[in-house]
């Protein structure tokens, strides 16, 4: 699915198009992305818009953010095709499915009208959050493909902190863009980049001495190993001085960029990191 991924700012033209799985497009810093999940497939889905059921729609509810596009019907999810989320607590998953409201109403039977949203098998219904650069699993469990379309508003500003924890973290890039994650072409640390404070060392990598991003193709994990400037060109060691960023064990640059709100692992090593970020739309 090679589609055309698109930011186009309030009163300008648009400012780029990249490859992508997605299409995302702005209009006074408000817009909405549309990510494709295939028939039977699982896909990371971030929330790389700003909303919330909150009124400065920051809060990230995902029976407000997570509704659009997804697959429901009216029995028990046990045995239903209705779309699952995967969300990760920080060390485990809950596990949630989607209803829109006439299924809830009909599923639960109570007399209730019930709204559209996430529940757990009990039939209560999903109290997470997924606030900006926060992701989780989706699994599209019917033999048709789901859009998923996210609405907020576009991440802008500087300052907006995401605390990159100790252990596995499921988050993406705040600005919703396809983009190298900690720096630009000319080896220059991205402003809204993976923060260059992640764990390094020179030696060759391995899962215990460095942070390292776990990337979902699809079908499976691609594992690269963070390497600040001076490790990566210590470790590879043949005159040429490197940037910092994500390598493989063969010492090859991570290949692949992230497509717009697609989220990946990061499990870090050592004390949480304050993770600020400055983006604007040009």
């Amino acid at each position: 699915m090679n589609t055309k991924t698109l930011l186009i700012a309030a009163a300008t033209l648009a400012v780029g198009a990249i490859s992508s799985q997605a299409q995302v497009y702005s209009l006074n810093v408000v817009g909405y992305v549309n990510t494709v999940v295939p028939a039977g497939h699982y896909q990371i889905i971030s929330s790389q818009m700003i909303g919330g059921s909150d009124t400065a729609q920051t809060n990230g509810d995902i029976n407000a953010t997570m509704t659009n596009g997804f697959i429901s019907t009216a029995v028990d999810p046990t045995t239903s095709t209705n779309t699952k989320m995967f969300y990760w607590t920080g060390s485990a998953y809950k596990y949630y499915y989607f209803y829109n409201s006439a299924d809830a109403t009909t599923w639960i039977n109570d007399g209730t009208t019930y709204p559209a949203g996430w529940y757990d098998t009990l039939q209560s219904q999903a109290t997470a959050t997924l606030a900006n650069g926060q992701s989780c699993f989706i699994l599209n469990r019917a033999a048709i493909p789901l859009t998923n379309t996210c609405v907020g508003n576009v991440f802008q500003g500087t300052n907006v902190v995401l605390t990159i924890k100790t252990g596995y973290n499921l988050i993406s890039l705040l600005p919703a863009i396809s983009t190298n994650l900690c720096v630009d072409a000319s080896g220059n640390q991205l402003p809204f980049g993976l923060p260059p404070t992640m764990t390094s060392q020179s030696g060759n990598p391995t899962k215990l001495n460095c942070d390292y991003l776990s990337y979902w193709t699809g079908t499976s994990y691609q594992y690269f190993y963070y390497f600040n400037s001076a490790d990566a060109t210590t470790w590879i060691n043949d005159g040429t001085t490197y940037p910092g960023g994500f390598y493989d064990s063969l010492q090859s640059p991570m290949s692949v960029n992230p497509n717009v709100n697609q989220g990946f692992f990061l499990h870090h090593i050592g004390s949480p990191i304050n993770w600020t970020n400055t983006f604007s739309v040009q």
